[in-house]
């Protein structure tokens, strides 16, 4: 059972960037949106956790970066 959670972390959080890189691409978001910002942070985020329990250290660190940026993103947007 824990494997099929951890797995779905990573399944979950690969659509969500899919989802916001796609909906970009083709124009049904901006890339300065919150929308766009938020599917960056909740793939991302699910993305670290799932390579961090894998021990895929450098996926876990570009995560990170891909979080950080996309909280900087965020709060920029209602700044």
């Amino acid at each position: 059972m824990k494997n099929i959670l951890i797995e779905g972390l990573g399944w979950v959080g690969a659509v969500l960037l899919l989802a916001g890189f796609a909906l970009t691409s083709y124009g049904v978001l901006e890339g300065v949106s919150f929308e766009f910002q938020l599917l960056n942070l909740l793939g991302s985020g699910l993305l670290a956790i799932y390579t961090y329990i894998k021990k895929a250290y450098p996926n876990t660190v570009l995560n990170i970066i891909w979080i950080v940026i996309s909280v900087i993103a965020i709060f920029n947007i209602f700044i």
